[in-house]
């Protein structure tokens, strides 16, 4: 039983005895059961017990988030004690307890720390730790998580002074999830994604400040502090509640301004993909990626069917984009080639696949095509050949088949193409790689012609190209960069264009007069 004062009022809470007052929403025995839940008093005991059952929180957070399991990470949110102290800190920051909060702000600290700590050394305990989407999700708060931390903080502060609902208290620490951003940030540490790390510590902070300051204002609006006068009748009080709020404002500008960015960026993403699903419309070819860097898009694509034209996807991008559209394609050709049963397996079938595709390669090149082969793998009757140049390459019927043949077994042969402009060639005299990167960047544009280039050379470099066009061409950034990657960043370069005019090819003929 524990010791009491001469009024009734226990030991525990002498410190608050003078706020113990009835205002017609609690009685005195209310009030003094809410504040003995809400702030018990901080002994060895108590502090021990909760690193314990903070450490064993850790633990699970970390099996479940490094295993990618939902159900193991929710286990370790239920039994996290993280709550309790922060609840101890809003309430003891509004009755004006400025000991009692320093000692609740200073548990949590120490926990905070402790946990990225132990996270630190568990994962480090961990072969192998492979960031799954449990952890990555973690990763990028947003404003939609500031919201659930406000929400939940005030559903916690709520079940924690009216019992009648506090059955609720585990879905709250399920919603708020404390642990589970501290541990990803030690995982993350320890395998040295720091830019990560900052993403899952900015989300615990949001949902420590959110949960403080909402459930501040919780317990105002409840009445377990009995006047909302007395959160500012000490100056340092108030100073405190100004700071938690300022210090959730600022959190709440990068978060929202991070969620109109993926918003953005999601509509941009479906935008683009619906262009190239559209510049696709003919073919069988499977869209694996789209992305954006600058004006630059990257497509990959998979199938048998030669792609369009990169240049017509960049005339429909735009809208999007922006006129200096560019657009590079990465195409993988899979097909299959059949061997006959009584030819003999080859003794390296790396170098024989490679020897196979490399003379396809130079018949391309002597057609005039500009081709370099890569790399070439062989696995389990798989080949898989890189191979880059400026345009696509052409799809060939008969090379599988030749691939099979030379190998003595069945393959899939998969042809990585890379849209790649090749800046130099050794021993190329400089105007012939003038010519060539500048045809190599036209391809198969139409609309436009290369009618001179030229170039200088001596204590300094100049280039100048006069193109053909029947409009504003795209992409010439891309080729003023090409050209200054081969002839080096100080080099003069002058792009004229010239508009393609037709010409009535019927002009009609004036008539003659009649003689009479």
């Amino acid at each position: 039983m524990s010791r009491t004062d001469a009024d009734g009022t226990p030991v525990g809470l002498r410190d608050f005895a003078h706020l113990l007052v009835s205002d017609g929403r609690y009685e005195r025995s209310e009030r003094l059961e809410i504040l003995a839940r809400l702030i018990p008093p901080q002994t060895r005991r108590t502090t021990t017990r909760f690193m314990f059952m903070l450490g064993l929180s850790v633990t699970i957070a970390v099996m479940g988030l490094v295993a990618n399991s939902v159900a193991v990470v929710i286990g370790a949110m239920l039994i996290a004690p993280l709550m309790t102290p922060i609840m101890s800190f809003s309430a003891a920051v509004g009755l004006g307890l400025t000991r009692r909060a320093a000692q609740a702000a200073a548990l949590v600290a120490v926990g905070s720390v402790g946990s990225i700590a132990f996270s630190v050394l568990l994962s480090g305990l961990l072969p192998d730790v492979q960031l799954g989407s449990e952890i990555l999700s973690r990763t990028s708060p947003d404003v939609r998580d500031l919201v659930v931390a406000v929400a939940a903080g005030a559903a916690g502060a709520y079940a924690t002074a009216r019992e009648d609902v506090s059955a609720a208290l585990p879905g709250v620490a399920v919603a708020v999830a404390l642990v589970p951003p501290l541990s990803v940030t030690g995982i993350l540490l320890e395998t040295g994604n720091t830019a990560l790390a900052r993403g899952s510590g900015l989300l615990y902070l949001t949902n420590l400040f959110a949960i403080a300051l909402s459930g501040l204002l919780v317990f105002l609006l409840t009445g377990v502090i009995p006047t909302i006068r007395m959160c500012f009748a000490d100056r340092r009080v108030g100073f405190t509640v100004l700071a938690i709020g300022a210090v959730t404002i600022a959190i709440a500008i990068p978060l929202t301004t991070r969620s109109i960015e993926a918003a953005s960026n999601s509509r941009e993403q479906s935008e683009l993909t619906a262009e190239v699903s559209a510049w696709l419309a003919d073919t069988d070819l499977q869209i694996n990626g789209v992305e954006r860097n600058g004006a630059a898009v990257t497509v990959d694509l998979t199938g048998l069917d030669e792609p369009p034209p990169a240049y017509t996807l960049a005339t429909r991008l735009v809208s999007l984009v922006g006129s200096e559209a560019e657009v590079i394609v990465r195409w993988d050709q899979r097909t299959q080639g059949s061997a006959r049963a009584d030819t003999p397996p080859v003794a390296d079938p790396t170098d024989t696949a490679r020897a196979v595709i490399a003379d396809w390669v130079a018949g391309l090149v002597e057609e005039g095509y500009i081709f370099e082969l890569l790399d070439v793998t062989v696995d389990a009757g798989s080949v898989d050949a890189v191979m880059s140049g400026p345009y696509a390459p052409p799809t060939s019927r008969t090379l599988p088949d030749d691939v099979a043949g030379a190998l003595g077994t069945e393959v899939t042969l998969n042809i990585r193409w890379i849209q790649e402009f090749d800046p130099s060639v050794a021993g190329e005299l400089p105007e012939t790689r003038l010519e060539r990167l500048v045809a190599s960047w036209i391809g198969r544009r139409p609309g436009i012609i290369a009618l001179r280039t030229a170039i200088t050379t001596g204590e300094s470099t100049s280039i100048t190209i006069d193109l053909a066009t029947d409009a504003d061409p795209l992409g010439v950034d891309v080729l003023r960069a090409l050209l200054a990657d081969a002839f080096g960043v100080n080099t003069a370069i002058t792009i004229r264009t010239v508009p393609i005019t037709v010409l009535d090819s019927d002009p009609e003929v004036p008539s003659t007069p009649a003689l009479s």
